[in-house]
């Protein structure tokens, strides 16, 4: 999409400083806007910042604003404001949100209805979407435009909701169709450094360790490398860090996906070493956990024939072992692929995701999974028993240790 986005009023605090209250409407305006404008940016939408920070008088403001945004062939003009007069005192109710359009014929409707919808999720009341013709802007900028009002200003139950980070999400939720999770671990992706990603997948992957069976060594190397530390198209706009397809093994493992994709170009390696490239549907995911956790399935479950695809990689303690059963499994068709993922573990020491596995007298490496210790030897399939025959049957099967 292209789009246009502009704070509404001056932050000089002496013309067109907008609403004041127990907060400042055109600082937060700002903020706000500022947080769409990287949000949006990082999925690969084009965006205009519009906003005027200097303008003599409020139609001036506005002259400005529509001038700017009239420069540019976009698909909505987007303009974010805070409201005023409302409860003086706390009573338990907030004053709530509403969005403004020219009228009700206006392409932009559809826009405001998901934007009113998503802010109001965050507990606002939802005032509805409202018609007005009159407002400078949304009469005379030529895109389909809309003006937010995201709360009042002066109503502490507003104010106690508000957070200019969770107000810019639902705002870009509501601009793309996507759920407010997902806007928000996308902009998290965006804000992260590559250290700081590593660390965050690092985490992530040991949690989910505890239960797939799977190095978390293994899942964060392949998620550094396959989304490019979080900040490939695919992960920002669908938080695939994996790039997982829609279809892989015939879907027949138990997932939870829900059926979203998004589409887009990849390159695939031959053989021979050579490059062709496909457009191809990968899977879409509300949150970068419910990646992991469909991730975590496929490499534990996923058939080819009436075998596992990648037999042996759930509580298997050697990540290059694990890398060359992914790699044997097809999961991708780079040929240098195991050494690219040991390269990710070396280079951040990602075994200490991994915890620390304990050499027993007899030379034999224990873990301890949920309170319970086991061999790796008696303990390789502990993740693919439980996800297949559920805990009752697992405990039958493996020896605990008294």
């Amino acid at each position: 999409m292209r789009i246009n986005i502009h704070a509404g009023h001056n932050p000089d605090g002496m013309t067109a400083c907008g609403a004041v209250g127990l907060i400042r409407e055109s600082t937060e305006a700002r903020s706000v806007k500022d947080r769409v404008v990287t949000q949006l940016t990082a999925m690969g939408h084009t965006v205009y910042d519009c906003t005027c920070n200097n303008g003599t008088s409020q139609q001036d403001v506005l002259k400005r604003i529509v001038e700017a945004c009239n420069k540019n062939d976009v698909d909505l003009d987007v303009s974010i404001h805070f409201n005023a007069a409302a409860n003086p005192e706390p009573d338990g109710k907030t004053t709530g949100m509403e969005v403004l359009v020219f009228g009700k014929t206006s392409k932009a409707v559809p826009w405001a209805q998901k934007i009113a919808d998503s802010i109001a999720a965050l507990g606002y009341r939802n005032r509805g979407i409202k018609e007005r013709p009159g407002l400078y802007v949304l009469k005379h900028t030529k895109a389909p435009a809309l003006l937010i009002e995201c709360c009042f200003v002066d109503d502490p139950d507003d104010i106690a909701l508000y957070n200019a980070d969770r107000m810019a999400a639902a705002i870009v939720a509501g601009i793309t169709g996507q759920a407010a999770e997902t806007t928000a671990d996308a902009a998290r992706l965006a804000a992260m450094s590559q250290a700081e990603f590593v660390e965050y997948i690092g985490q992530l992957a040991a949690a989910d360790m505890q239960t797939s069976g799977i190095l978390a060594s293994v899942t964060a190397a392949q998620s550094i490398l396959e989304s490019g530390y979080g900040k490939s198209e695919l992960a920002l706009n669908a938080l695939n860090l994996g790039g997982m397809k829609a279809e892989l093994s015939g879907n027949s493992w138990a997932s939870a996906w829900d059926g979203r994709t998004y589409i887009k170009d990849t390159a695939e390696q031959r053989a021979d070493g050579s490059y062709y490239t496909v457009t191809a549907a990968f899977r879409a995911y509300p949150s970068v956990t419910a990646y992991l956790a469909d991730h975590s399935a496929y490499l534990s479950g996923a058939m080819a024939g009436d075998s596992l695809r990648y037999a042996g990689v759930v509580g298997c303690r050697d990540y290059r072992r694990a890398f060359e059963i992914i790699k044997a499994g097809n999961y991708a068709s780079s040929l240098d692929y195991v050494n690219k993922l040991c390269a990710a573990v070396e280079r951040w020491n990602l075994t200490r995701f991994d915890g620390v596995a304990s050499p027993e007298p007899d030379g034999s490496l224990w873990a301890n999974i949920a309170g319970l210790s086991f061999t790796w030897s008696e303990a390789s399939s502990f993740g693919q028993l439980l996800a297949q025959n559920g805990m009752q049957t697992v405990l039958r099967r493996v020896k605990i240790l008294e």
